[in-house]
């Protein structure tokens, strides 16, 4: 279920999230967040001080030999002035703790997951969806996509092949999401997550926002 924001640019689409985020975000919530460059939470989260859950975690990292490394989805959150921001509301960070192999890090990051999925009875994510209909680190059939666990790694296409990521298992956890979405390029995305003639959540792993009986929010500048 999902209803779709128009927004005039990226930038304005941060505060319509702001909004949103203020509407469905307490401190009984968990709050997990993505990276890249379709967000920017010194907009979204805290120049305005007061979107406060009561912890947060990442949707998905890319994997590397320490956390923050130069990477890192966390690196930008940490420049973007959330982690001071963070710590000066006593508000708990879960990050990747990176272990020697990819495996070893998914698995610990699955059980830190699923404790955190028992303690918070709402959870709210902030999302992006690539061309490709990916979402988080879920690509088109993809472990991720039909995964039983709540974390698995990922190697991928890309710039960024090895990924530690949320499951679509995961995400049926959730109970609200802000899908971000900015661009042109992003408009045939925008339409085939729309469609309610493509159900292939294997194919196009982010239909699962269209299907799914949670609402979600679509922020965009795209035009239809």
């Amino acid at each position: 279920m999902i209803d779709v924001f128009k927004v005039k640019d990226k930038g304005e689409g941060q505060i319509k999230a702001h909004d949103i985020l203020k509407m469905v975000v307490d401190s009984k919530t968990l709050l997990a967040l993505s990276g890249g460059t379709t967000v920017d939470y010194g907009k979204m989260i805290v120049k305005p001080a007061n979107i406060l859950p009561g912890a947060i975690c990442v949707v998905d990292e890319r994997y590397g030999e320490r956390q923050f490394h130069k990477d890192s989805n966390e690196l930008m959150m940490k420049q973007s002035g959330l982690i001071d921001f963070l710590k000066s509301k006593k508000i708990p960070f879960h990050g990747v703790q990176f272990e020697d192999d990819m495996g070893s890090t998914a698995c610990d990051y699955d059980g830190l997951v699923a404790g955190l999925f028992k303690r918070f009875p709402k959870k709210v994510g902030v999302m992006g969806v690539g061309r490709d209909l990916h979402t988080a680190g879920i690509f088109p059939h993809s472990d991720a996509a039909h995964s039983a666990d709540y974390v698995v790694a990922e190697k991928v296409e890309g710039k960024f092949a090895k990924r530690i990521t949320l499951t679509l298992r995961a995400l049926g956890e959730f109970t609200n999401f802000i899908i971000m979405m900015f661009g042109e390029e992003k408009k045939e995305a925008l339409a085939k997550m729309l469609d309610p003639n493509e159900n292939d959540m294997q194919k196009y792993p982010a239909i699962f926002y269209r299907k799914a009986k949670i609402k979600s929010y679509v922020v965009t500048d795209v035009l239809m």
